[in-house]
């Protein structure tokens, strides 16, 4: 009976962990989450971040920079910048 315990209090403490771990982000990755939810949204609606590549959103991303600039707002800054990508590179396809 103890065994039986044992057993399943392992198994429901790893799913617990799996689960945990799937829905977190990196320090990085969260801010860059905050950036991408409170600036991109201010011209336009979000995109799903799984609608495109790491490589896609990179170039999506420096060509919003310039449309920030175009449009006489503070483009996102090297640290920024890096941020979001961190965020919408793990979350792409």
């Amino acid at each position: 009976m103890r065994r039986v315990l044992l057993g399943i209090l392992l198994i429901a403490g790893a799913a617990g962990t799996l689960l945990a771990a799937d829905g977190e982000f990196s320090e990085q990755q969260a801010q860059g989450k905050a950036l991408f939810e409170a600036r991109c949204v201010a011209c336009h609606q979000l995109p799903e971040p799984d609608m495109l590549t790491e490589n896609q959103w990179k170039r999506l991303l420096q060509l919003m920079q310039k449309r920030m600039q175009q449009a006489d707002m503070p483009p996102l800054d090297e640290e920024e910048f890096a941020q979001v990508h961190a965020y919408l590179a793990s979350q792409s396809k």
